[in-house]
């Protein structure tokens, strides 16, 4: 084999395992019991036992972190709502079992939060490409979410602490209605 044919090969398989590494593949997950006949303290205490989390689920989670109630009842409103927020992506192609990452729900949790970014952030917002990704590295640096990579699957515990953390971010920074309650966050009663 020639130099120059060796170095087409290396080139050729760096770019095969490149596109087939940042392929997302689907994974699907059928949980114990509907979510949505919960009640939203029931509903919280059962994603913290799951082992992951659906998008379903996870839609759900973020309205109840964004305004403190559900009203979209079905899966298809509330992916419909949170698109016209700009929280969940359009182009994003998730069925309702369809297991979520970690880069998914950092960029729910940055675009709800409305956490400033970077440039490069921006730039992936206006492009599309890893988006998920910057949004992680933001989350993960005001301490939200621990970083990893953005296509790990968290259990719904880290969903939970996540959310909560999130929580926390939205009271500290007066995004809430009243923010001279003595109580205003889940952190101020520990």
């Amino acid at each position: 084999m020639t130099q120059t044919a060796g170095r087409w090969t290396v080139v050729a398989m760096t770019a095969a395992i490149g596109i087939a590494g940042c392929s997302r593949t689907s994974v699907t997950f059928t949980p114990s019991q509907d979510h949505n006949t919960l009640e939203q303290a029931e509903f919280a205490h059962y994603i913290a036992e799951q082992p992951m989390m659906t998008y379903d689920q996870l839609c759900r989670a973020v309205l109840l972190l964004a305004d403190g109630d559900e009203s979209p009842r079905s899966f298809e409103n509330r992916v419909a709502e949170l698109q016209s927020r700009g929280i969940a992506r359009e182009r994003w192609s998730f069925g309702a079992q369809d297991v979520v990452d970690r880069g998914v729900l950092a960029y729910m949790i940055f675009r709800t939060s409305n956490l400033p970014g970077g440039i490069n952030t921006r730039l992936s917002g206006w492009t599309g490409v890893g988006c998920e990704r910057y949004a992680l590295k933001e989350v993960a640096r005001k301490r939200i979410i621990r970083y990893g990579l953005p296509y790990q699957i968290p259990t719904g515990g880290e969903v939970m602490r996540a959310l909560a953390r999130a929580d926390d971010y939205l009271a500290d920074h007066g995004m809430y209605e009243s923010a001279e309650k003595e109580i205003r966050s889940p952190r101020d009663v520990e």
